[in-house]
């Protein structure tokens, strides 16, 4: 029954992808059909995976995930759900190597934290195992090779020095937070390293952070980016003091640095996104 589900949600993934792909065609050059399947591939996954991801349904990701961390990826899902969905629609050589360089900032850490520190996590013995690696794997790369062979090399005009220095901040902040917890994600302090206990799944939340900081430091360069990174920061923000409230009400304690801190980006966000 599992699997029977699991094969019909990679049927679904592919039936998805090939919407998109249709829908966005007229919007992208003959050059960037590559770098166009890399974007809607990762949207139609982002798409598919958020509700149970959020939801918690155990057989969904490769390896069990605690309760908070579940909602967490589920929240980074519908970012990037709501920013691939504004790419494919209004692309341009900047916002495709947006979208494909969070992609592989996303997934290849995770990808190497599996092979190369958490082998014993993951029940190789299961579909979904050899499933997440090949696509995390795949599409990690594929989204690499398309950012190379689709180069942005046009000057772009960068945003005023008060949205500068505000994405500069942010780049600044969620590259410390990145780094700190995949790097020490057992460290002894509490409201960060919330999951000090499962190293894997904080090395999942920390490449979050890490793709806020690249989504924040091109932000800063190009004004043109300036709205689909805020419509990533809004939602991921907003899903994430969702996660944190319910997870304080459950009675369980309150995450509250995540909460702050998302919060205030995902107000950002908010602002940025409704501003022209």
């Amino acid at each position: 029954m599992i699997l029977a589900l699991q094969i019909l949600i990679l049927l679904a993934l592919f039936a998805l992808t090939a919407l998109l792909l249709h829908r966005s065609a007229p919007r992208f050059a003959p050059t960037q059909r590559r770098a166009q399947r890399s974007i809607a591939f990762a949207t139609a996954g982002a798409i598919l995976g958020a509700p149970f991801w959020w939801f918690g349904v155990p057989t969904s990701f490769a390896w069990l995930l605690p309760p908070l961390a579940f909602r967490f990826l589920g929240a980074a899902a519908l970012a990037f759900a709501a920013t691939g969905l504004t790419v494919l629609w209004r692309p341009s050589p900047a916002r495709i190597r947006l979208y494909l360089g969070m992609v592989a900032l996303y997934l290849a850490p995770v990808v190497a934290a599996v092979l190369l520190l958490h082998r014993d996590r993951l029940d190789w013995q299961t579909p979904i195992a050899w499933a997440f690696l090949a696509v995390a794997g795949g599409l990690a790369c594929s989204a690499t090779l398309a950012m190379l062979r689709a180069p942005d090399l046009r000057r772009g005009s960068p945003p005023g020095p008060a949205e500068q220095a505000i994405w500069t901040g942010f780049c600044a902040l969620f590259a410390l937070w990145a780094l700190a917890l995949y790097g020490w994600p057992a460290a002894p302090f509490a409201p960060l390293f919330l999951w000090a206990a499962d190293p894997l799944s904080a090395r999942l939340i920390a490449v979050m952070p890490a793709t806020l900081a690249l989504m924040a430091w091109m932000a800063r360069g190009r004004q043109e980016l300036g709205r689909p990174v805020a419509i990533g920061y809004a939602t991921y923000g907003f899903w994430v003091v969702l996660a944190s409230l319910l997870h304080g009400l459950a009675g369980r304690p309150l995450p509250w640095l995540y909460l702050a801190a998302l919060g205030l980006a995902s107000a950002w966000g908010f602002a940025r996104a409704l501003r022209r």
